[in-house]
């Protein structure tokens, strides 16, 4: 049996929480169907010790392998206690249309653990034949500061624009920031179509801040929508550009934050099949450098020029990145080269 050999450690030594975090991520990225095989006997057995190999195996193990999970924990169209909440996800990425319902109860559950992961199954499923009862239930959530974060996520699904827009009203009120993330989901799930929407939503005021309270979900919907760094560093330059007024610290801030997010989780494990691929690191450092690197081309340059108690801080804070952004560089070259000498790709979904 091919295994990597961070499947190997997994499945005789005990790591600390940190090695053994990074070892299950290069299993879900790099690994393969010997691994998922590998890795499923002892998930099944202790799924509270093992909830973590939800993610290598159902991304590596065939569909087989899924339906013995479903059997597994699924009782009477809920999880058994004990089980993974990330079961509800890789139902869906697995395509188990019989999960549908399940799913869809816990989307509207008011919590952060059971409600996103069905979210994020449910949209690798069809709505066909429930799109009236996603719309009812996504409904009760318009007009109110608080809500099933996720549930309006669901508007997205079915593809109803115009539900979608109706949480995008501009009152300073609704939604709370404090459930943004549904309906930043929502508008990412619009793919193309939701690229206006979103990029509206990143100018338009401090409220809602989409950058700074739903930051995960931003990101999401930056893939899905083709809306990048790249973009929103352009829209700054232009409104630099247009005024020699001293611009609010917070535009700066913002393109800061969703870089920083994108070098985070360049390299992580995509929670959705269809996500594009994220910018390459080198497009993130033109993004905030400039595409020659020129000592006044920055981003960083221009906040420390145009800003004045937050100029230094935010100057401080992009150039930052640029360490990071050349790690991944670095990486990427690494990676590639190894690759040429093994013969290695990876099998998984990015």
């Amino acid at each position: 049996m091919l295994l990597l050999h961070a499947t190997r450690r997994l499945l005789t030594e005990t790591l600390h929480p940190i090695e053994r975090g990074a070892a299950i991520e290069l299993v879900s990225l790099r690994g393969g169907p010997e691994d998922a095989e590998a890795l499923l006997p002892l998930l099944l057995d202790d799924p509270v010790a093992h909830a973590d190999f939800v993610d290598p195996v159902v991304r590596h193990g065939d569909r087989a392998m899924v339906e013995r999970l479903f059997d597994r924990f699924v009782a009477n169209d809920r999880l058994i206690d004990g089980a993974p909440d990330a079961l509800l996800w890789a139902f869906g990425w697995a395509g188990l249309e019989q999960a549908r319902p399940m799913l869809f109860h816990y989307a509207r559950e008011q919590n952060w653990d059971a409600a996103p992961a069905a979210v994020d199954g449910l949209v690798h499923l069809s709505p066909s034949g429930i799109e009236d009862e996603v719309r009812s239930a996504v409904e009760t959530c318009v007009g109110q500061n608080l809500f099933p974060e996720y549930l309006p996520a669901l508007a997205g699904w079915i593809g109803d624009h115009e539900l979608v827009d109706r949480f995008l009203v501009d009152d300073h009120t609704s939604p709370s920031t404090n459930c943004m993330s549904g309906v930043l989901l929502a508008v990412g799930l619009l793919g193309a179509e939701g690229r206006d929407r979103l990029q509206a939503l990143f100018w338009r005021d401090l409220y809602p801040m989409i950058w700074g309270d739903a930051t995960v979900a931003t990101g999401v919907a930056m893939r899905a929508t083709g809306l990048g760094v790249g973009a929103l560093a352009a829209e700054l330059r232009a409104r630099l550009a247009a005024s020699a007024k001293a611009p609010p610290h917070w535009w700066f801030a913002l393109v800061k934050v969703m870089a920083e997010h994108q070098i985070a989780t360049h390299d992580a494990p995509s929670a959705w099949r269809f996500l594009p691929p994220p910018e390459t690191p080198l497009d993130l450092h033109r993004a905030l450098f400039g595409p020659n690197d020129g000592w006044d081309e920055g981003l960083d340059h221009h906040a420390f020029h145009r800003l004045d108690q937050d100029g230094g801080w935010l100057q401080h804070e992009i150039h930052s990145l640029r360490r990071p952004i050349e790690d991944l560089i670095g990486r990427q070259a690494l990676v590639a080269e190894l690759d040429a000498y093994s013969g290695s790709t990876t099998t998984a979904v990015p």
